[in-house]
This record gives structure tokens, C-alpha cells and sequence, in this order.
């Protein structure tokens, strides 16, 4: 222990590496500070949202229970399919600058596109992303863990001192580990503080276990990058050699392979065009529209329980049997649409380990609620609820029967129910194993590197 913190004391006898602390410190807590602000807005989009539901709902019992309403005038209100706030969102923005956390559901339009958002976005900003703590942690950690660790043992020996070192009797192997460690620990401990804060930040009660689980995380991530400052001190004769090796390391892992594993995601499963959706979607409205009453005549013909007794279509029938009409033309533009998201996600996912920084990212938007699969099961609840709400109001309208009070109790409101925590537990312990996995196999590189022999050579 004495010597341990010897080893830290040396490390911080330089001005740089207080400067570098520093220097972490205020990034760590600029990334808690934007996390929160987004996760704050968020919060209050969701309870604005919520309290104009319930006023909607509180005004539609009072007229049903003076008498009845047609089906259009209940209908003519979109309802609102809300995703609650993220458990975690200060730890990571992550994919919620991109996916909206609510759709209008009508039941006189097809949908409201989920790239739809409120509110206006900068594309410049869409394509850099977030600078939230997710980003610091996966992005600047290293940098600061590579600068800390980088000269372990080739300045000593440049400098012709590390025989001196050898001399004293102590274990090479153990020595390097204990420098490495006393130089990171720092910085890992910031990291850490970090993420407790952005619990507190967030939702504290729910975010508390996620925080423990991003502790996990980030020490993987951090003994990654400490095992290689130390494989890298095994080959390098220089410091200066050792500080360059180590930024092309990082440059390869952190900007190079995820950039290259997005480009083959995209390449072997393509998104459709947007364009090819909405051409698609008007040229279909319009084809049907065309062929007026003859989609009606089909739908009541299909569905004759459905006709009035005059078979006299108007116009709320029709517009019913077009958007029919329409959903079917357009269900295999959306189901292309998601399978190439989900192939991607899952090419992204089986090659993450090819470079930490994916396998970590992923685990803490994961945990953060802002990742891929926490809106995809949000997206698959939303189309549960379209089809709910088109069940509640198609027959009342072709039926043209009025909505009582007594009908309010069966009006579909929107539930999200989060997935089971443990599915998130096996995503990201998955992403925590493959993370030990590469450090400890470059510990064991490291490790072979460093025999007294070979670091007195």
C-alpha cells in the first residue's frame, strides 16, 4: 500500500496531470449538466402532455354524460402515445435528439411520422450528436487515461533508469500494474463520481441500480485502456513513441472501426428512401381516393356486419375504407423500413467488440433508457394502441353510432409498460463481459512483455 501510494504521489508531482484532472472534471460535469437539462425537458414535455390528456379526458366524460356524441366529434382530438422520461437519462441523450417520445394517434390519419419532431433541430448538430456524459466517459476518458498511463515505463527506459528500478528487487509485472493503476485511478474515480451525480440528476430511485451497472461499465472500459498504455510500454524504446502509438490506438478503436462497422451496417442492410415512403404513401391515398365508392362497396362487403341499413356511404365511412385501403398499401414500405433498423442494430451488436467504445456506448444509453431497444419496444406499443383506437371508433362509424358515457371505460388510452430490467441486466453485463474479455487478453499480451529480461533490453 506504501508504495502504491508512492506511485501516486510521483504521478501527480507533474503540474500536467493535475491539469488533466482538472480538465476532466469540468468536461464530466458539462456532460452531467447537459444530461440533466435534456433529461428536465423531457420530464416536462411528458407532464404537460399528460395533464392536456387528462383535461381532454375530464371534458369528453362531462359532455358524454349530458348525452351522447357522434364518433367524429370524439375522434376529431388525436390522442397522444406518450414514452415516459428515461429512467437514467443524464447519463447518456443518446438516440431520444433523434426518435421523438411521443406520437399523435387519429384515427383520420394513417399515422404521424415518428421522424416528426416538435421541435426544430440543427442536422450539423443531429450528425456530431449530444456532448453529454456518455460522450465524455466513452470519448475523452481514454484520451486522459492514455496521457496518465502512456509513459509507464519507457521514459525510464530512454532515460536509462529503469534498470535502477529493476534492481531494487521488485517484480516488474507488479510494479507496471501498480503504476498503471495509481495513474488511472483518478481519473476512473472522477468517472464514477460522475455517474452517482447523474443518478441523483435523474429519476434517484430508479436510476440508482442502472448507476452500479455504469460503474461496471466504465471500470471495464477504463482497465481496457489501462492494459493497453501497458502493452504499449512493452514494445515502445521511447516515451515519445509510447504517447504515439497510444493516440493511434485510440484513434483506431474510438473514431476509425465504429465509423467503418456503421458504414458496413448500412451497406449490407439499407434503410429505404423517406422519399420512397411518402411517395409511396400519397401515390396509394391517391389510387384509392380515385376508386371511391368502389373501396367501400369492398369493405362492407368484406366486413358486412359493419354497413348501415341504407348502404349509403358517407363521407366518414369513406374516409375510413381509404385510410384502410392506404395502411395496407403502405404496411410493407414501414416493415422494410424496420427490418433494415433492426438488422443493422443487430450487425452493430454482433460486431461491437471489434471496438470497445461501441460495446460501452451501447451499455450506457442502454441503461441510460435512450437506446435503440427501449424506443423500439415504445414503437411496437404504439402501433398495439393505432390498431386499438381503429378498433373503438372504425365500427361506431360505419355502424354510425354515437358514443355514450357508459362506451368512455372502453376508450383506449395509451400504457407503456418498460421491458423487463432484466433483459436491459443481459444486454449490458453481454457488453461488460466482452469489455474484460479484450482487457484482460491485452493484460495477458502485456504481461508476456514484461519479463526483467526484455524491459532491461
Amino acid at each position: 500500500m506504501r508504495a502504491f501510494l508512492l506511485e501516486l504521489k510521483l504521478a501527480f508531482a507533474d503540474r500536467g496531470a493535475w491539469l488533466l484532472v482538472v480538465a476532466l472534471a469540468a468536461a464530466l460535469a458539462l456532460g452531467v449538466r447537459n444530461g440533466a437539462a435534456a433529461d428536465g425537458a423531457a420530464r416536462a414535455d411528458a407532464k404537460r402532455m399528460a395533464s392536456a390528456e387528462d383535461d381532454w379526458q375530464r371534458q369528453l366524460k362531462s359532455a358524454l354524460l349530458r348525452s351522447p356524441l357522434e364518433p367524429r366529434q370524439v375522434a376529431q382530438r388525436p390522442s397522444i402515445a406518450a414514452l415516459p422520461p428515461a429512467p437514467f437519462a443524464a447519463l447518456a441523450i443518446g438516440q431520444s435528439d433523434l426518435l421523438p417520445a411521443h406520437e399523435q394517434v387519429s384515427v383520420f390519419r394513417i399515422e404521424q411520422p415518428a421522424e416528426a419532431r416538435t421541435e426544430l433541430e440543427n442536422p450539423g448538430r443531429l450528425l456530431a450528436g449530444r456532448f453529454d456524459l456518455a460522450f465524455v466517459l466513452v470519448w475523452l476518458l481514454p484520451l486522459v487515461l492514455l496521457a496518465a498511463a502512456s509513459d509507464l515505463c519507457a521514459g525510464d527506459r530512454e532515460a536509462g533508469t529503469l534498470r535502477m528500478v529493476l534492481a531494487q528487487g521488485t517484480s516488474p509485472r507488479l510494479w507496471l500494474a501498480r503504476r498503471a493503476l495509481a495513474r488511472g485511478l483518478p481519473a476512473l474515480l472522477l468517472a464514477g463520481g460522475a455517474v452517482f451525480v447523474a443518478a441523483v440528476a435523474s429519476d434517484g430511485e430508479r436510476a440508482t441500480a442502472r448507476a452500479w451497472l455504469a460503474l461496471l461499465v466504465i471500470l471495464a472500459y477504463g482497465l481496457f485502456w489501462l492494459a493497453l498504455a501497458a502493452l504499449v510500454n512493452g514494445f515502445a524504446r521511447t516515451a515519445a513513441a509510447a504517447a504515439t502509438a497510444a493516440g493511434s490506438a485510440w484513434v483506431a478503436f474510438v473514431l476509425i472501426v465504429p465509423t467503418l462497422l456503421n458504414l458496413v451496417a448500412e451497406s449490407l442492410h439499407p434503410s429505404p428512401s423517406r422519399a420512397e415512403l411518402v411517395a409511396e404513401s400519397r401515390a396509394a391515398a391517391a389510387a384509392t381516393e380515385r376508386r371511391g365508392g368502389e373501396v367501400l362497396e369492398s369493405f362492407f362487403a368484406e366486413h358486412p356486419e359493419l354497413a348501415p341499413p341504407d348502404l349509403q356511404a358517407d363521407m366518414l365511412s369513406f374516409r375510413m375504407a381509404v385510410q384502410s385501403e392506404v395502411g395496407k398499401a403502405m404496411a410493407p414500405v414501414k416493415e422494410r423500413f424496420a427490418a433494415a433498423a433492426l438488422a443493422q442494430q443487430r450487425e452493430v451488436e454482433r460486431w461491437r467488440f471489434a471496438s470497445p467504445a461501441i460495446a460501452a456506448h451501447e451499455a450506457l444509453t442502454e441503461l441510460a433508457g435512450t437506446g435503440y431497444w427501449r424506443y423500439r419496444h415504445f414503437s411496437e406499443r404504439t402501433t398495439e394502441f393505432k390498431d386499438q383506437l381503429l378498433g373503438f371508433f372504425e365500427p361506431r362509424f360505419h355502424r354510425r353510432e354515437p358514443v355514450k358515457a357508459a362506451d368512455l371505460s372502453q376508450l383506449p388510452r395509451f400504457t407503456f409498460a418498460e421491458e423487463p430490467f432484466a433483459d436491459v441486466v443481459s444486454r449490458v453485463t453481454a457488453s461488460v463481459a466482452g469489455i474484460v474479455g479484450l482487457a484482460a487478453l491485452l493484460t495477458l499480451l502485456a504481461l508476456a512483455r514484461f519479463s526483467p529480461r526484455r524491459l532491461a533490453a
